[in-house]
């Protein structure tokens, strides 16, 4: 097998249907392997009426998004892993766009924001790790199970963030994150404003377990700050929350 998509998920019905609508366009030469966290909400019946009609690989296991990502691991076959989250859908180009980057050890994708909230416009807040960023995130992301056997799989301490110490391990073993914006996949914001404070609660969290493991400090993106000014103060706010306060035993 040359290519796995690895997905983990829970209780994202309806982003689910639209992503595994976009991998059924992908020839045989992949497989997807989706690791369900105990959904309530019917995704997990779902995925498992759709295991006939494609290269579908289904399991279930309780735990964290790492703890997911490294079953999806054990759980594939390819030489290649590309991690995407269950609310992404990639683009008709990405399949033809990805193979022409099969020999890169580590690549990274383009991430499109679906036009919704006013918050689908925020950029990404960068890390640096010896001057070169390490926040591309898992939601588009392919590594070489040669890499992955390296460096070892995801840090199961992290629920998010989780990519960036993939990222930041690779870097340590010389490994290059090479960028290619002809790989899009469409990304589906968070619904609520809601959602979106409880994500950033989550990701200071994970900004903290970064620090706390490699020393690198988070900062904040300017351009977000011009662009929408309450609605990123607000996600700092509840970010700084969480690096404070948040997972902690």
């Amino acid at each position: 097998m040359e290519i796995s998509v690895l997905v983990t998920v829970k209780n994202d019905l309806n982003n689910t249907k639209s992503l595994i609508s976009s991998l059924k366009k992908l020839d045989k030469d992949f497989e997807i392997v989706v690791v369900d966290a105990y959904s309530t909400d019917g995704t997990y019946e779902y995925l498992l009426s759709e295991t006939g009609a494609m290269n579908l690989i289904l399991s279930r296991k309780e735990g964290k998004r790492s703890v997911g990502r490294n079953e999806c691991i054990k759980m594939s076959n390819g030489k290649k892993l590309v991690f995407l989250d269950s609310d992404t859908e990639i683009t008709p180009n990405w399949e033809l766009a990805l193979r022409k980057e099969l020999h890169r050890d580590i690549l990274a994708g383009k991430i499109i924001q679906e036009p919704g909230e006013k918050w689908s416009s925020l950029d990404r807040v960068p890390i640096l790790y010896k001057g070169k960023d390490v926040t591309f995130p898992s939601n588009n992301l392919m590594y070489s199970r040669t890499v992955i056997d390296k460096i070892g799989g995801f840090d199961e301490r992290f629920n998010t963030a989780e990519d960036i110490d993939l990222n930041i391990r690779a870097i340590e073993n010389g490994y290059e994150i090479f960028y290619d914006e002809d790989v899009v996949v469409s990304h589906h914001p968070r619904q609520s404003y809601k959602s979106l404070l409880r994500q950033s609660y989550g990701n200071g969290i994970g900004r903290r377990l970064i620090r706390e493991k490699y020393g690198l400090k988070s900062s904040f993106n300017r351009s977000n700050l011009r662009k929408h000014p309450f609605i990123e103060t607000s996600r700092l706010a509840s970010g700084m929350l969480g690096y404070m306060f948040g997972g902690r035993n």
